[in-house]
């Protein structure tokens, strides 16, 4: 270690010395290379009229791949056209119009009564009614109207008298059919009326008058016994014709 340390001791005074003596030629000759190379740059570097190579003016390299040849014959296959889509279907709008609301029929005008009189007894054909005279339950097909013995009678609706007879129950009784089929027949009358079969009435035409000739009847008050039939079927006469209300 002593002798490195003597060997390097040595070598820097020799290069000490070394540089001393010939370090101005070393540093002559630094700065003339330094020039040298400076001249060297400036004059390879391009001139300002010279014209910079454009770089599209290079050659261009085409590849001899087949691989691309082969992709250039491949036909390219058009992309499917989408099918529309259907448009949707606009719902109904809901009507909130107002239905009409149904026209009642005209209220039905009544007739004339017969008689003037209340109802003493009513219709019932769906029902009993107590009967006085016969001491039993029983329907009743017509009307009674109270009115006095000899009350003129006088046709409801116009018609044709379709017959005149005596009932064994109701005792003198006329029937009369209208145009429109309503047959109206009128009984406890007095005997003998005035009509006869096939005679054409005019509404309010007198018919006869009240008499006591109904037997199932005569333990009531005076009155005249009405019915009203329709297709053949008792109608509630007091839904046709306007008799007088009881007080």
């Amino acid at each position: 270690m002593q002798k490195f340390r003597q060997a390097f001791t040595a070598f820097k005074g020799k290069a000490a010395a070394f540089f001393r003596a010939r370090g101005y030629y070393i540093a002559l000759t630094a700065c003339i290379l330094v020039l040298c190379v400076a001249a060297v740059v400036a004059f390879s570097a391009p001139q300002g009229g010279e014209d910079t190579p454009n770089p599209t003016d290079a050659p261009v390299a085409y590849s001899n791949d087949e691989r691309l040849n082969e992709a250039a014959r491949t036909p390219v296959l058009p992309l499917p056209t989408p099918s529309p889509s259907p448009s949707p279907t606009p719902s109904p709008i809901p009507d909130f119009t107002q239905a009409p609301r149904p026209t009642k029929a005209p209220a039905r005008t009544k007739a004339s009564p017969p008689v003037s009189g209340e109802i003493i007894w009513g219709f019932a054909v769906d029902s009993l009614l107590y009967s006085r005279t016969l001491n039993q339950w029983m329907t009743h097909a017509g009307v009674d109207v109270a009115s006095p013995k000899g009350t003129e009678v006088h046709a409801v609706f116009a018609g044709t008298v379709e017959a005149v007879y005596e009932d064994d129950a109701l005792g003198v009784t006329i029937e009369v059919k209208s145009k429109d089929g309503m047959l109206a027949v009128y009984a406890n009358l007095a005997k003998e009326p005035p009509v006869r079969e096939g005679a054409r009435l005019n509404a309010g035409d007198p018919i006869g008058t009240i008499g006591d000739t109904a037997i199932s009847e005569c333990g009531d008050k005076s009155h005249l016994h009405f019915e009203l039939y329709l297709d053949g079927k008792a109608v509630d006469p007091a839904e046709y014709v306007l008799f007088e209300k009881a007080e």
